[in-house]
């Protein structure tokens, strides 16, 4: 396992992150009135890159209007102006705690780029 640095800031539901392999990862979370993502640290597990967080549920994500207790998460890049989607998943939210969001399946992808998260309720189910 190879442990990046990281520097979180946080402003109004975004947080950035730098690390020694992707340029930044920025989190867009659409829930940030009921979850707080907390505590992240970026590490690559053989060839997955990941967001080690801590989500800090401050009421139920129901009452963001999410239909279920899943968010839904989508990472993603730019190349040559077009956003490309790297991953994407679902966490539950049932109560807070460690989560883990894969941003990679190889983390040459997100070397010296700028990787979005976006955190929002997941679909219907």
């Amino acid at each position: 396992m190879n442990n990046l640095r990281i520097i979180l800031a946080a402003l109004s539901g975004v947080a950035a992150i730098s690390s020694a392999h992707a340029g930044e990862v920025t989190f867009q979370n659409d829930l940030r009135a009921c979850a707080a993502i907390t505590a992240v640290k970026i590490s690559t597990q053989v060839n997955l890159v990941l967001a080690n967080t801590d989500i800090k549920l401050s009421k139920s994500i129901g009452d963001c209007r999410c239909l279920s207790a899943l968010a839904s998460y989508t990472s993603s890049v730019e190349v040559g102006g077009v956003r490309q989607i790297l991953q994407s998943g679902l966490i539950g939210l049932d109560i807070g705690g460690a989560r883990t969001f894969v941003l990679a399946s190889d983390p040459a992808l997100v070397v010296n780029r700028k990787v979005q998260v976006t955190f929002s309720c997941a679909g219907p189910l």
